[in-house]
């Protein structure tokens, strides 16, 4: 489902965080902040007065040679990376989350691609006799993903609400309209290109980016 573009909503009073090595930029307001990890390869949003978690951030894929389709889309990256995320096992069965999902895409004021998601929930596991059960265990939503690709790598930022999981123990929930603001913020800004040679992307017919087989003018 798409939306109308979005208005920036980010206001003077707010925060900007930059990463310089992942290419994206957020904007934060006063009573929230920002820890960021490894670059900005993971984040947490937090309640400035009180230190609960709002929302845990993560650029995926991580590293500079993740194993990618040719063609892959950001649409496709948060539509797997929401589903494995949530892959749970344990020695009474497992749990995960994914279909049927609801996705939402709307393009921010700065032209970001945003994802909009809810999951399925459910579970697995053995009852006293043995015999298996599976239950749906509610819908996990709604988490954000922002398109942060760049010319040789796809990826996306996964912007995930405190709260919002069905199978997990309640300790508060953040403001999933706050978190939304804040996603909308999301922009992504020229970096350079660190020229990394994929083993994968060597094989013949292997390369996955034309941009980076052809060359220089």
């Amino acid at each position: 489902m798409a939306v109308p573009a979005l208005a920036d909503p980010s206001a003077s009073s707010w925060t900007t965080y930059r990463s310089e090595k992942f290419g994206y930029r957020l904007s934060y307001p006063p009573e929230v902040v920002l820890r960021t990890y490894f670059d900005g390869q993971s984040a947490d949003l937090r309640d400035a007065r009180t230190d609960e978690s709002l929302a845990a951030l993560e650029v995926w894929p991580p590293d500079e040679c993740p194993k990618q389709p040719p063609g892959v889309t950001a649409r496709a990256l948060a539509t797997e990376r929401a589903g494995t995320a949530t892959q749970a096992d344990g020695d009474d069965g497992s749990s995960w989350c994914g279909d049927p999902i609801t996705l939402r895409e709307r393009t921010s004021a700065h032209g970001t691609a945003l994802f909009e998601l809810e999951l399925t929930c459910m579970s697995e596991r053995l009852d006293a006799s043995g015999t298996s059960v599976r239950k749906t265990e509610g819908r996990k939503g709604p988490t954000f993903f922002a398109d942060v690709s760049r010319p040789w790598r796809a990826r996306v930022l996964a912007i995930d609400p405190t709260g919002i999981d069905p199978r997990l123990p309640s300790r508060g929930r953040s403001d999933p309209a706050l978190v939304r603001r804040i996603a909308e913020t999301v922009a992504t800004f020229t970096t350079e290109d660190p020229h990394t040679v994929c083993i994968d992307e060597m094989r013949p017919g292997a390369i996955t980016n034309p941009a980076r087989a052809a060359p220089p003018p």
